[in-house]
């Protein structure tokens, strides 16, 4: 899913703080427990 602005933040601090790759994952796992909110987009669907 897209990640909002306030994701692609977090996520670009993450990877400058850990790399590029093990950023990704704390990113993840952060959001994933729940620790980190509102992070992707939400998809609407219609009738």
């Amino acid at each position: 899913m897209p990640l909002t602005k306030k994701g692609k933040k977090i996520l670009k601090a993450m990877e400058e703080t850990y790399g590029k790759e093990k950023g990704k994952r704390v990113f993840y796992a952060s959001q994933n427990r729940g620790k980190i909110k509102k992070t992707h987009k939400i998809r609407r669907r219609g009738k």
